[in-house]
């Protein structure tokens, strides 16, 4: 981008497909028990899983050719949240290594789940001319708050970042 041009850009058609995209994956992760799914920004009160998009698609890196051919890099930033109440130490440490496990399958690394090793081999295609370049975990698990009722919410920050080529 050029100097004169710092304001940040964002891709509204890409934080939709990425949206989906990034849904999608989530709920394939191999670590979800049969029935279980990861819900788009919805979060119960005692209970659940979510994923909530950070902010939308914003265009990191852009350039231009001389024939119109337009190479954008965008990051979609989101968050997987897991909220559990009454929980102890062991099945604290399950859910920061189950939310690590999440992100690091997303990154397209080998995880261990029920004994089995999975990878995640190849990212979903995406619409219009974009392609999901990578996955990568931005903070590891943590505890992101406790209620009075002692209901934790335990949080993975991860962002996409995924190449949008267009011609203008």
């Amino acid at each position: 981008m050029d100097e004169k041009d710092k304001k940040e850009k964002y891709d509204p058609e890409g934080d939709r497909a990425l949206t989906e995209a990034i849904g999608a994956l989530v709920n394939g992760f191999p670590g979800l028990e049969e029935g279980q799914r990861i819900a788009f920004a919805t979060l119960r009160e005692t209970a659940g899983m979510a994923m909530f998009p950070g902010g939308g698609a914003v265009v990191e890196s852009e350039r231009r050719s001389v024939t119109g051919r337009v190479r954008q890099v965008c990051r979609y930033p989101f968050a997987v949240l897991c909220r559990r109440t009454g929980i102890g130490e062991s099945d604290r440490i399950r859910v920061k290594e189950w939310l690590d496990d999440l992100g690091r399958w997303l990154g397209r690394q080998s995880v261990t789940v029920n004994g089995q090793v999975h990878q995640l081999e190849a990212y979903p295609e995406l619409s219009g001319g974009r392609r999901l370049l990578d996955v990568s975990i931005q903070a590891p698990a943590y505890l992101y708050e406790r209620d009075e009722h002692q209901t934790e919410t335990w949080a993975a920050e991860l962002a996409a970042r995924y190449e949008n080529i267009f011609y203008q």
